[in-house]
């Protein structure tokens, strides 16, 4: 009877035991899960305080680019016609060597640099008829710049959140100005597309000498730019997916896919 009871003690005991570790189990879990809710929560709100940042930025440039091409831009354009009519009062220019048509010349090249310089701060054309319209005008002009073709295909049906073409449009950017530095490409294709779930995907693909992907991520990681971090970065702030395809020798492939509205996760 004595060791009967001794048995029950120690079964009790024993399932005392399991029940406190269970409960300890169970505890352990709830702080898990809570630490993965916050560790969550503050993610994506530093995503948005990051695209908070990026809209700032966005805006100030659009400010400076207006400044720049409606202010600097319209008045050394007046100042060019003023010395044009006395150029022509004087006989025009005959000879370049003359002060009046040296500055004339230094006027006109005023003129370009800064509707160039307002052009790379935000080009107008993205704000005033949309995305198609300005990849289809960076193209021309990396085409020009470049001495290759570029092929532009944008097939979206409807209309494309502010925030995405503003998005897709300085990944275009800086990709076709790593093809311009670095590619020695003869050919460019730049695809947008809508696809099926109502998601962006967005490719541009270069049949020039192609990259090591790895060294070149490894190389931002040191501190050296090389434009491919950077857009990835943004990409990722939207939620977005951004994959480089390339080896020496064999081009490279550029694949973005974006969310059309803002605040959804990646598939």
């Amino acid at each position: 009877m004595w060791q009967l009871r001794m048995n029950e003690a120690k079964v009790q005991v024993s399932q005392g035991t399991d029940g406190s570790v269970r409960d300890q189990l169970a505890r352990l879990r709830e702080q898990q899960e809570r630490l993965f809710a916050q560790l969550h929560a503050g993610e994506q709100h530093f995503k948005q305080l990051a695209r908070s940042v990026w809209r700032v930025q966005e805006d100030e440039r659009r400010r400076l680019a207006r400044e720049l091409h409606d202010g600097i831009g319209q008045q050394l354009t007046a100042l060019k016609h003023r010395l044009d009519a006395l150029a022509r009062a004087g006989g025009g220019c005959g000879d370049a060597s003359t002060p009046l048509c040296q500055a004339l010349e230094i006027c006109d090249s005023a003129i370009q640099e800064t509707r160039a310089l307002s052009r790379l701060l935000r080009p107008q054309i993205l704000d005033d008829l949309g995305l198609e319209a300005a990849l289809n005008w960076l193209a021309r002009h990396s085409a020009e710049s470049g001495g290759y073709e570029v092929e532009v295909d944008v097939a979206v049906p409807g209309p494309i959140d502010g925030d995405i073409s503003t998005l897709i449009f300085r990944v275009a950017q800086e990709a076709l100005t790593n093809v311009l530095k670095h590619a020695a490409a003869k050919h460019v294709v730049v695809r947008l597309a809508q696809r099926q779930d109502q998601w962006l995907q967005f490719l541009i693909v270069d049949d020039g000498r192609g990259v090591d992907v790895d060294a070149a991520f490894a190389k931002a990681s040191g501190g050296h730019s090389t434009g491919l971090a950077s857009m990835r970065e943004r990409v990722r702030l939207f939620g977005g997916r951004f994959t480089v395809v390339s080896r020496p020798g064999e081009g490279m492939q550029l694949r973005v896919l974006v969310p059309q509205l803002e605040g959804e996760a990646a598939p």
